[in-house]
């Protein structure tokens, strides 16, 4: 398995537990560490984006609106997991978001190509 040096997956939250139960199912599920962080903290945003990941879980916070992500993490692929947010009540609670998460780390973590040749894209977790 990829180690998370090789491999790092940053994740920028506005609730802290979205955030670290995000990182705690891609521990359990495949192993995975990440780098977790505030996205109202523009310090540890760019310190965890300095680390060069793969994958970058965020959900988008009026201080994340102001940097470029893309420019910051040119490579990663960008997942943004706003989308299943709501605010009102929950209808029927769906994993789709985090199975799409998952994937989408698998993919990264296990790819064999040099990330130079990979380009970074955008995710959306699908809406509810």
């Amino acid at each position: 398995m990829a180690s998370e040096a090789q491999h790092p997956v940053v994740i920028l939250y506005e609730h802290a537990l979205l955030g670290e139960g995000i990182a705690k199912y891609l521990r359990a599920q495949i192993g995975v560490e990440a780098t977790v962080a505030s996205g109202h903290d523009l310090e540890a945003v760019t310190s965890a984006l300095a680390f060069g990941p793969t994958v970058v879980i965020f959900e988008l916070t009026e201080t994340l609106r102001q940097l470029d992500l893309t420019t910051l993490a040119p490579q990663a692929d960008l997942i943004d997991v706003s989308t299943v947010m709501t605010r009102g009540p929950v209808v029927s609670p769906s994993v789709a978001g985090l199975e799409r998460i998952l994937q989408a780390v698998r993919c990264r973590s296990t790819v064999s190509e040099p990330a130079e040749t990979r380009p970074g894209g955008t995710l959306a977790a699908p809406a509810r």
